[in-house]
């Protein structure tokens, strides 16, 4: 694997990444499309992500050659909100924060590792775990997380079109986590039925994420145990105990607090106002953005109020 390095002390950790031809698009959908066919992929969540990606070179870029796919390793966030009186500590898991950043830091790895260039780049909209396992950037896990060398599931995936030539390849096979099978760690953890026993495409209408990455006015399904909420956005139950993230799991940054009246704010899900611009403007100086903060936080606050 190709680690690049941005700047003398590399203080970023450094970025990882491998190089696709562009000619793998077709198989790349071709894959999306088998997994739905098979029942793999339910119909609300295929619809989805076809409003998210798209399978063809962009019209900016024409003449794009490589599908560059980055991932920058990224700790999860720790961010304290006021409320009631009490300072409650939540958590953003890693890959939701610093998406400018993370982007601007891969793009100048590869300006710099390209050379002499100068290529353009344009973002892709592609489903980027697929990619990133395909061209053996990172390895599936039972709980359909991806995983990078050393890092574990604690990093950030982007990708890149670019009219760079394609100097090698690096198209395979997904891989799987070897240690992942007789484990089942992931398994007993996950709060909702998500991952399943005996294949490593998980129940997506089931998972945790899917239903509460989206900032939606609508109470959760009558299923979802309210205790299973744990993250602002996101889950961490299943990243909490894989033995693949021992070593990163307790790598977390203290992104500062919002005050109880910046708590119920962001509770009353008001978009406008001279007060909503001020608190969009701490949350960007934190790394976040108000879509870090959906209606889980509402129910992570309803859990603390049972207890």
């Amino acid at each position: 694997m190709d680690e690049i390095r941005v700047g003398p002390k590399n203080d970023n950790l450094g970025c990882f990444f491998r190089m696709v031809s562009v000619e793998h698009l077709h198989e790349l959908r071709d894959e999306v499309e088998e997994h739905h066919r098979q029942g793999r992929f339910d119909e609300a969540f295929f619809q989805d992500l076809g409003t998210k990606v798209s399978f063809d070179p962009p019209p900016e870029l024409p003449d794009a050659q490589t599908i560059l796919v980055v991932s920058r390793p990224q700790s999860s966030l720790s961010v304290r909100v006021r409320w009631r009186g009490e300072d409650i500590p939540l958590t953003v898991p890693p890959g939701y924060a610093d998406i400018e950043e993370t982007d601007s830091l891969a793009l100048a790895a590869l300006n710099n590792l390209l050379r002499p260039g100068p290529y353009r780049y344009v973002k892709a909209q592609l489903p980027l775990k697929l990619l990133a396992a395909r061209s053996g950037l990172v390895r599936y896990g039972r709980n359909n997380i991806t995983y990078l060398p050393r890092f574990g599931s604690f990093h950030r995936l982007t990708a890149f079109f670019s009219d760079a030539p394609c100097h090698e390849d690096h198209w395979q096979e997904a891989e799987q986590l070897p240690g992942c099978d007789g484990c089942g760690a992931c398994l007993r953890a996950c709060p909702t039925g998500a991952i399943s026993d005996d294949h490593f495409i998980m129940r997506a209408e089931r998972c945790l994420t899917q239903l509460n990455e989206k900032d939606d006015p609508e109470p959760f399904p009558e299923w979802v145990d309210p205790t299973a909420h744990n993250a602002l956005v996101g889950c961490m139950r299943c990243q909490r105990v894989c033995p693949y993230n021992k070593n990163v799991v307790y790598w977390s940054l203290d992104r500062g607090s919002l005050s109880e009246e910046e708590t119920a704010l962001l509770l009353s899900g008001r978009r406008t106002g001279e007060d909503v611009r001020s608190l969009e403007a701490k949350l960007e100086s934190m790394g976040l953005s108000p879509s870090n903060f959906p209606r889980n936080l509402a129910a992570l606050l309803d859990n603390r109020d049972r207890t």
